[in-house]
């Protein structure tokens, strides 16, 4: 197909060549003739095109920000001619990354290791390849891109956090709900028996009574809680900030999973995260979180009023001001601890019932954290 050069040659040419004849300029027409002539080599240029299938395995699919990735890319010579090689681009995201391909001989296969970037956060899209032979004068090109595309997820850095400074429940009884860590000795509810469920803890009075066994739900209220607030508010942040931001809230719940914690995530655009999730699956959304010009902070404060008392609160945010945070202050009985996250420059108000922790970096957020902690 024509690029936009080639397109341009061949405008230009026939405009010449047009006017020369009608105005009988033979230097025109001539020079017409020359940038239709350039087109036509072009084309003739690339009647050869490479034919290659091109198979992609991404190692691993998901790693950590700043691990070594890669990706084997399998070329296959699928036309009846020796391949002659030469540079071809992989889609990376946003960018392309140079592949030189080597020469192959009809139906033969190489592997091809290219290391990916992986130095920022997010859902990466790995592929198509663009395999093109073009022209001397890049007028005419061929070759499609093959449809393979590989999916790469660069989670969030995160810091070593110290254990929670609280976030026991109140209520010796236990929260009237199912959302406590079953596996405890606190009767919550019955409930129908899964295979796997320990028989010693069937019913069978209820279980007579239904014609279906029915097992003790039992619940850990002493598990530590936690609730966080990730403001994704673009107006917030800088892009560094949120970054920050992010790895901070990604430190939290991987300390909560890491002890067999509960806790749950919420953003100002709606996200929700829980331990209910598997580890790869929230690690996933955390890699894939973006600013958002949706959703404000007050609403999302006002949300955790229906949370269940006794959890520890860490509210993550950006350049906010200080009466939209002091919302919080009515809060403070709710929740056993609140900690609020300001990753920006210059010293703030505080607020009631509250500890505020100001930031330029999330290591510098984890260093206060846990001086916070040991003394809590």
């Amino acid at each position: 197909m024509l690029t936009n050069a080639g397109k341009t040659f061949l405008a230009i040419g026939a405009i010449a060549l047009v006017a020369g004849i009608i105005f009988g300029y033979r230097t025109l027409s001539a020079l017409g003739i020359a940038f239709l002539l350039a087109v036509l080599i072009g084309r003739l240029w690339i009647v050869r095109r490479p034919r290659v299938a091109a198979t992609r395995v991404v190692v691993p699919e998901r790693v950590r920000a700043g691990r070594p990735a890669r990706s084997d890319l399998t070329i296959t010579n699928t036309g009846r001619r020796r391949t002659s090689g030469g540079l071809a681009l992989e889609r990376f995201g946003d960018t392309q990354l140079p592949i030189e391909l080597p020469s192959l001989e009809p139906n033969e296969s190489a592997t091809i290791s290219t290391e990916l970037p992986t130095e920022s956060r997010g859902l990466f899209r790995v592929g198509p390849l663009d395999v093109t032979r073009a022209d001397p004068f890049g007028l005419v090109r061929s070759g499609e891109p093959d449809e393979g595309i590989t999916n790469l997820w660069v989670h969030p850095l995160v810091h070593q956090l110290e254990p929670f400074p609280s976030g026991v429940a109140r209520d010796l009884e236990g929260p009237e709900s199912g959302e406590a860590l079953e596996g405890g000795v606190t009767f919550h509810t019955l409930r129908d028996y899964v295979r796997g469920d320990d028989l010693r803890q069937i019913h069978w009075r209820s279980s007579a009574r239904s014609n279906k066994l029915m097992v003790r739900h039992n619940v850990d209220t002493n598990q530590p809680r936690t609730l966080v607030v990730l403001d994704t508010r673009a107006a917030a942040y800088s892009a560094e900030a949120f970054e920050d931001a992010v790895r901070a809230a990604a430190s939290i719940i991987v300390a909560s999973m890491t002890r067999g914690f509960e806790f749950r995530l919420i953003t100002t655009d709606g996200l929700e995260i829980d331990q209910r999730m598997p580890p790869a699956k929230i690690m996933d959304r955390l890699a894939e979180i973006a600013l958002s010009f949706r959703g404000n902070l007050e609403d999302t404060i006002d949300s955790v009023k229906s949370d269940l008392g006794g959890v520890s609160l860490a509210l993550l945010t950006g350049t906010t001001e200080g009466d939209e945070l002091a919302r919080l202050s009515r809060f403070g009985k709710r929740f056993e601890v609140v900690t609020i996250g300001r990753f920006t420059t210059g010293s703030h108000d505080g607020v009631a019932n509250a500890t505020v922790i100001t930031a330029e970096s999330s290591e510098e957020f984890a260093r206060v954290w846990n001086r916070v902690t040991r003394r809590a």
